[in-house]
């Protein structure tokens, strides 16, 4: 993806030609828990995750920032919180453009438009948050597969959920263990509530 094409550039007068754009290797962490956010990043090419910790010293995915998703935007007018809410990691060879905050909030104040798709794409990004809120509130694992599934139905408009993505990805979005979600998708299976193979999950029944 070119930097131009991204949403929080469209139909702005921004001079992006002197924004700074890097190349990261696989499995690179480039930002690391807590640590000070000093510019808004955007991807371009592969993704980001950003990883926690728990005490146990078990990691788990905490989001997932896409090709033309932005991260450090939410804090970047905070005074008290801007520290990254976790380690950043590269999963792929990735490209990021990285506006220092000083030069974004320039930018914001004189482009009126780029204002507006920046509010809108923060917005779309709370939305995300309380999907994920309310995804963390489901009592089982069941319940968290079921929210999910009736949530991507409401999106896909079909009962033929498409993964795209790999059962570990998935058990990272539902924040539950990889074994934890297969066997209780195998439950699921028997009890008739759906039928799955590696691609699709498919809702059989009339909820």
């Amino acid at each position: 993806m070119k930097l131009q094409d991204c949403k929080l550039f469209k139909n702005t007068r921004v001079d992006i030609n002197r924004i700074e754009i890097r190349d990261y290797p696989n499995n690179y962490s480039f930002a690391m828990e807590s640590e000070v956010i000093k510019s808004i990043g955007i991807v371009l090419e592969g993704r980001v995750l950003i990883k926690a910790y728990s005490l146990g010293g078990n990691n788990f995915t905490l989001n997932t920032i896409d090709e033309g998703q932005m991260f450090g935007d939410i804090l970047i007018f905070s005074d008290e919180h801007n520290g990254f809410p976790g380690t950043l990691m590269t999963q792929g060879k990735t490209k990021i453009a990285l506006i220092p905050n000083k030069v974004f909030k320039k930018f914001l104040f004189n482009d009126n438009d780029l204002l507006k798709n920046f509010l809108r794409l923060l917005s779309d990004k709370s939305y995300a948050l309380n999907y994920k809120s309310r995804l963390l509130g489901q009592d089982s694992v069941r319940d968290k597969i079921l929210f999910y599934l009736y949530h991507q139905k409401r999106i896909q408009k079909t009962r033929v959920i498409s993964l795209n993505m790999t059962k570990e990805e998935l058990a990272n979005q539902l924040f539950v263990q990889r074994p934890s979600l297969s066997r209780e998708l195998g439950r699921m299976k028997r009890d008739g509530l759906i039928d799955y193979d590696r691609y699709t999950i498919t809702i059989k029944n009339k909820g």
